[in-house]
């Protein structure tokens, strides 16, 4: 339980990409991990020595193994730190029937009527003008600042037989403030900005922002079994990928361990920050270069040695749809870390790397469960099959199994971080 409560602390402090990449640093510079400028050439890698580089919503860290990495091979855990949410457009206030209201655009394949009624903050970034030319800086509000009111049922009488339908463009911009002279509609956004960050109105350049559940994370459940949560897809991974490679301590593995945290993997990672873009392959490259034991191999070279573990949430069983699965291949919530298959290669798992990852979990007495799509339902995708592509590397996708994935809150079971965060650490100290 301790590790749960430790994940539900993670991802309070995550409302944001961009917070998960800060919340992580932190816990890196913690144990003794050094930062580095990616402009900068990369220090001297010695067995056990720690380094990480932060891009926007992306973190990427890694630990020297004792052999170099054309002989030993890497170890990558990968996740993403982005989740579906609603982002705050460009221009954004509007007034209409005396209420001001903020456009949005809907973020990944977010179900939408989870949105309606919630208590709604704002976090991301903020470029800014500063006294020594562009800053860019976090910015988060907690309280209840934002709110998408629903239609009383008296004005929808079928909406029980219909369910909540809401176009994105009309119904999603949320309520914030009551016009009139008092709160002038042109000044509300930037000035609740300006006063957050402490600068002038006119400093204000651009964002990356996005409304939040401001409900914390919690246990749940009659037995506090449970995980009640906003973001588990897909920050739950990110924090086992993270504590996994904290995990290791003073055991140095013979490979080196890297986890690669990407942005941008619910609207499809193409981006300079994503898992399709070259970021990973040039990195690890330059940490190859870098490694003490450095004896000229290449990368292609690397990675026939290495493994990567994709890990992303996976679909629990649903009590009320268990139609829609696979009649046996039903993940259950607190049953252990999920192997996720399909031969279509939307996720990258195959015989060999699966076996690899039954023997780690076998090896921390983790229990596994597998999955696979119904033959007549699309399949998912995670950043499994393109960072395999993009490496050439060995990858089996995971994940914990879960409820309500894509709503605005989240379930997943308290019992399955602690195996999924063990079964990484034996796949980086052995795997």
């Amino acid at each position: 339980m301790a590790t749960a409560h430790d994940m539900l602390a993670f991802i309070a402090a995550s409302p944001s990409p961009f917070h998960c990449v800060a919340e992580g640093a932190r816990r890196l510079a913690a144990a003794g991990y050094r930062a580095v400028d990616e402009g900068e050439p990369l220090p001297a890698l010695e067995p056990g020595a720690g380094f990480y580089v932060e891009r926007g919503g992306t973190l990427i860290a890694w630990r020297g193994g004792a052999r170099s990495p054309s002989a030993a091979g890497f170890r990558i855990l990968g996740a993403h730190t982005d989740s579906p949410n609603l982002r705050i457009k460009p221009r954004v206030e509007s007034t209409s029937e005396g209420y001001v209201r903020w456009a949005v655009e809907p973020y990944g394949g977010l179900i939408v009527a989870t949105w309606a009624d919630r208590d709604l903050g704002l976090s991301g970034r903020v470029a800014l003008r500063g006294a020594d030319g562009l800053e860019t800086r976090l910015v988060r509000v907690d309280r209840p600042i934002a709110r998408i009111p629903n239609l009383a049922i008296h004005l929808n009488r079928e909406v029980n037989e219909k369910g909540l339908t809401l176009n994105k463009q009309t119904h999603l911009p949320p309520v914030v403030a009551l016009a009139g002279a008092a709160h002038p509609s042109a000044e509300l956004f930037v000035s609740l900005l300006a006063r957050e960050l402490d600068v002038a109105p006119e400093q204000l350049l651009a964002w990356d922002l996005m409304l939040h559940d401001v409900t914390p994370p919690t246990l749940g459940g009659v037995h506090d079994e449970f995980i009640f949560s906003a973001r588990l897809d897909n920050q739950a991974s990110s924090y086992c990928a993270l504590e996994a490679l904290l995990a290791l301590e003073d055991h140095v593995p013979e490979a080196t361990s890297v986890i690669m945290l990407f942005d941008h993997e619910e609207c499809g990672s193409l981006s300079e920050r994503g898992a399709s873009s070259a970021l990973g392959p040039q990195l690890l490259r330059r940490v190859m270069g870098a490694h003490a034991a450095h004896d000229g191999g290449s990368l292609s070279q690397a990675m026939t040695r290495s493994l990567m573990v994709s890990a992303d949430m996976a679909h629990a069983v649903h009590p009320a749809y268990a139609e829609r699965h696979e009649p046996e291949h039903k993940p259950r919530i607190n049953a252990g870390p999920v192997i996720k298959h399909n031969v279509n290669t939307r996720y990258a798992t195959d015989a060999v790397v699966a076996a690899r990852f039954k023997l780690a979990c076998a090896d921390v007495g983790a229990p596994v469960q597998e999955f696979v799509n119904r033959s007549d339902l699309t399949c998912g995708s995670t950043i499994g099959a393109i960072s395999a592509a993009n490496l050439a590397c060995p990858t089996v996708d995971v994940g914990c199994a879960m409820l309500s994935m894509h709503s605005i809150r989240e379930q997943a079971g308290a019992a399955d971080v602690a195996w999924m965060q063990q079964a990484m650490t034996r796949v980086l100290r052995d795997g």
